[in-house]
């Protein structure tokens, strides 16, 4: 049962992916190829050291001499990087700027530099021996679940600002997640004595989807926010929870992030096992891939040797791809109405309603407020109970708009008995407005006040976990558009003016003073120089003048300045080994 219902659940979600991967593409691709020689190299070695995380300057000059640019080229490169949204700043509170690649570029970039990063991911040899820890049903049925919770008992908190013990040992029942899914992270959190890790991680995941806000009063549902929600399809809730879990859960540092990114982008399709090198630094990634599992995101296994190994059962490529702008994510509905053929239930004489997992997120919904939840796998069962019914009636849903719900969405016909109790059960609110007549009007996607608003995630709501980067730290974003390469260049007109034209611009024998003094402006600019001997041309990124008794200059020799990917040598030049030279500026200054 357990494995047909796997099935049922891949088959609706790999239709969805591979018909829209067809169209949609990792937009970034296209945009990435159109930036210059230099931009890629210096985006190269910021992608490698740091991945996403922040840092406050460019990296030393020897880097960037290693990459065949001078640090004046590195910095123009660096401006228009800034420009094109590439690279972005954070101002924090006291004043200082640090710098991040954008999250919605990783994937992106995990790509494009697959031979700077060394691979944690292998293709499969052998078979699996055993599977570790099996996926759980997928996370969006479970924030489903709990936000219908929230919405009938509510979620209050102490004096304190915390949620009542009871009520925290309810909600840690409440769900299939358990804390072993997830205590491997080692999240570090307020209160962690209260509060187990799965329970943080959903309220979390709710927080940062706009779906519930914190007051005073307690956590509470924004009802415009769940209306929205529930009239997406399951691959699309997905996609915004993945994106969440990859940005918050898994542990900081470059090093795991490449890790996180290599095994979303770089790995076979879904349902395809392969080796994931779990040693050295990766020690800990062990625990992401069980986080994986307990989200339902994949499974981990183990080869013939013993070797960690991992299947997703979705495909976290379609899921990273936010589109060019990197900015706050719309829902990109995948099919028009009717496209998709949507799952239906069956209801069985003794009440229980068994739900398959293609059944629509909003018939779940409706669902959830005439049944309990009685069991949570691949096929979940709830059950019709007087309770609810009566307490639906009381808000005015009248008992033929219930009968007639499940007699639509259910299999066959629904069972006389049903029918008969259902009526018995509602006997009050008949001359209320049908409740479910004001839900259709609110989930309407294309009312005008719906239309613009489906978005939920965008990496800058506050959640229940506090990081150690947040104090301190103001939403102050460099989006106003400034023309960071126009400021140096600028900067670059009132430098030369401090030297001769000629020095720049012509290739030429000077007295050996000047040679040494074009040398050392070489080296305050951060600029290339070249020299001339005989037929040969070299091109230098200077290091440092050494006084002897004769001076000599130290550099790198680019050997091949022709190339995308430059070669570099140091070594040491006299004033003898050349006839001619120049200042060699960046392209466009």
């Amino acid at each position: 049962m357990l494995q047909k219902g796997r099935e049922m659940l891949m088959s609706g979600l790999e239709f969805e992916v591979e018909k829209s991967m067809q169209s949609r593409k990792l937009a970034d691709l296209a945009q990435w190829s159109a930036l210059t020689s230099a931009e890629q190299r210096v985006l190269g070695a910021l992608f490698h050291k740091y991945a996403g995380q922040t840092f406050s300057s460019l990296l030393p000059s020897e880097v960037w001499a290693k990459e065949g640019l001078s640090g004046a080229e590195a910095k123009l490169a660096f401006a228009m990087l800034r420009r094109k949204q590439w690279i972005k700043s954070v101002h924090k509170s006291w004043g200082e700027c640090s710098f991040h690649i954008p999250e919605c570029h990783l994937a992106t970039l995990t790509l494009s530099y697959i031979s700077r990063v060394d691979r944690i991911v292998e293709p499969m040899v052998g078979s699996v021996r055993r599977v570790i820890k099996e996926g759980k049903p997928h996370i969006a049925g479970e924030l489903l679940h709990l936000l219908a919770w929230i919405d009938r008992e509510g979620l209050p908190v102490t004096g304190k600002g915390t949620i009542h013990k009871r009520t925290v040992q309810k909600l840690s029942t409440l769900t299939i997640m358990s804390p072993e899914d997830f205590e491997p992270l080692e999240i570090a959190y307020d209160h962690k004595a209260l509060y187990p890790v799965h329970v943080v991680i959903l309220l979390d995941l709710l927080l940062c989807l706009n779906l519930v806000q914190q007051t005073d009063r307690g956590f509470e549902i924004r009802q415009d926010k769940l209306q929205q929600w529930i009239k997406l399809s399951w691959f699309e809730m997905h996609g915004e929870v993945f994106r969440v879990c990859m940005e918050r859960y898994g542990a900081s540092g470059s090093e795991m992030q490449h890790s996180r990114y290599q095994l979303a982008v770089l790995t076979p399709g879904v349902n395809q096992w392969f080796r994931v090198l779990c040693g050295g630094g990766n020690s800990g990634f062990q625990g992401w891939l069980h986080a994986l599992a307990g989200w339902g995101f994949g499974e981990v296994g183990e080869n013939e040797n013993g070797e960690a190994a991992f299947r997703w059962l979705i495909d976290p490529a379609e899921f990273l791809n936010r589109g060019v702008d990197c900015g706050v994510y719309h829902v990109d509905r995948l099919h028009k109405q009717g496209e998709i053929h949507y799952g239906k239930f069956y209801v069985q004489p003794d009440f229980e309603v068994m739900v398959p997992p293609d059944v629509p997120a909003e018939v779940c919904w409706r669902l959830e407020q005439y049944c309990e939840r009685i069991t949570r796998d691949q096929m979940s069962i709830y059950r019709l109970t007087k309770a609810r019914v009566e307490t639906a009636a009381a808000s005015g849903v009248k008992w033929e708009g219930i009968a007639d719900f499940l007699q639509r969405h259910g299999q066959g016909e629904l069972p006389g008995q049903v029918f008969v109790t259902l009526k018995d059960w509602a006997t009050v609110g008949e001359n209320v407005q049908d409740k479910q007549d004001m839900l259709i009007f609110a989930t309407n996607p294309d009312h005008p006040e719906q239309r613009n608003s489906l978005f939920f995630y965008n990496g800058e709501t506050q959640g229940l976990l506090q990081f150690p980067l947040m104090p301190g730290m103001t939403v102050d974003y460099d989006e106003d558009g400034s023309d960071y390469d126009a400021i140096e260049k600028s900067a670059w007109n009132e430098r030369k003016a401090d030297v001769p034209e000629t020095w720049h611009r012509e290739w030429r024998k000077y007295h050996l003073s000047t040679e040494r003094q074009i040398a050392m402006q070489a080296i305050e600019w951060q600029v290339k120089l070249g020299i001339q001997k005989g037929k040969d041309t070299f091109v230098l990124i200077p290091h440092q003048v050494k006084e002897q008794e004769r001076w000599i200059l130290e550099g790198w020799c680019i050997l091949d300045p022709h190339e995308t990917a430059s070669r570099t040598e140091w070594r040491t030049f006299t004033p003898e080994d050349w006839d001619a030279m120049r200042l060699i500026l960046p392209d466009d200054v």
